[in-house]
């Protein structure tokens, strides 16, 4: 059964979005990377991750590259018309392949002596298809019926704090607009939306956004660089202060704070090293016009990184009713 409701169907953006969706996703854009040694060492052994059983399971994410025969069945046989805006469908003795333009994924549906089996969604992005699958996430605490969770990997890439060069405060950025899915991010009137879904909607389903919890947030100020934390909001996405990083990435704690990157994130743009560690981003200002954020060797980078850098990836945190999670 298909989770997301995501676009809306009108033929007008149908065909706005025709050359759009040949390519994969747009909002990917491979620049140069700012990162230095001093933003961690790629030769650094692979620490060990959370174990699955002590992860819980959440919305659902692009994230696994899909298989050779997966890819090559929905590239070959799934074609849309330039004229009309209609997509083909495919189906033979050995899997189903069509495109919908609802949520934007590819559904695949393999069959076993003709029977046929579960539907997968796909992602495209780029020259490549992703598995839509459950986003897993570590329990960072559990207060009353609500718990914090922060994902398990990084989950995008190549996304720039904020669209526009120059002083940037989370309350202000594009990054905060794309993961709550405001202003040019809103579902319904937001000018980015028509090209780019917002996380909270391609992630999350209808239900699950009901689940979710609104958070009180504040930004210090940086006192080495003398920088403005900016306003205090209230976001149900949101990314991690340098507090929280430094309150759950601890030793007792046992949570390694080196990330590690999803294929899609790579995919996206995420820069990881040989082990897929990556940097990912926090919500609190560094120097002049740069943001701070976790090396690959999961250190904060002490002035962080450019509000227009390409190499970091987004690890989202969500506050959520316990009742909703899976194991």
């Amino acid at each position: 059964m298909i989770r997301r409701k995501v676009l809306p169907v009108i033929l007008v953006v149908v065909m706005a979005m025709t050359a759009l969706l040949l390519t994969g996703c747009n909002e990917t854009t491979l620049g140069t990377s700012n990162w230095t040694t001093n933003g961690g060492d790629p030769s650094l052994t692979k620490q060990e991750e959370v174990a699955d059983d002590k992860l819980v399971e959440f919305g659902m994410y692009p994230q696994t590259k899909a298989a050779a025969d997966v890819q090559s069945t929905i590239k070959s046989n799934v074609k849309i018309d330039p004229e009309t805006g209609l997509w083909t469908e495919f189906n033979d003795e050995k899997a189903s392949a069509r495109y919908d333009l609802e949520t934007g994924y590819f559904v695949y549906q393999a069959k076993v002596e003709g029977e046929a089996q579960a539907e997968q969604y796909y992602m495209m992005c780029g020259e490549n298809l992703y598995l839509v699958e459950p986003i897993k996430w570590i329990v960072l605490e559990t207060s009353g019926s609500e718990s914090l969770l922060i994902s398990s990997k990084i989950l995008d890439g190549g996304r720039k704090y904020n669209n526009l060069y120059g002083e940037c405060t989370w309350a202000e950025s594009s990054m905060r607009d794309w993961l709550n899915g405001t202003d040019d991010y809103d579902i319904n009137n937001g000018a980015n939306y028509k090209e780019e879904l917002n996380f909270l909607n391609r992630a999350f389903n209808e239900t699950e956004i009901a689940a979710l919890k609104k958070v009180s947030l504040s930004c210090k100020d940086n006192d080495t660089y003398k920088t403005d934390g900016g306003e205090d909001t209230q976001d149900l996405v949101y990314l991690p202060s340098a507090d929280e990083f430094n309150k759950y990435f601890t030793k007792e704690s046992g949570l390694n704070s080196m990330a590690y990157g999803t294929n899609y994130a790579e995919g996206r743009g995420l820069a990881t090293d040989k082990n897929k560690a990556g940097i990912w981003w926090l919500r609190e200002t560094g120097a002049k016009t740069f943001m701070l954020a976790v090396d690959r060797s999961g250190n904060i980078t002490e002035g962080g990184y450019a509000v227009s850098d390409v190499s970091a990836g987004v690890r989202p945190i969500i506050s959520v009713s316990t009742s909703a999670l899976k194991k």
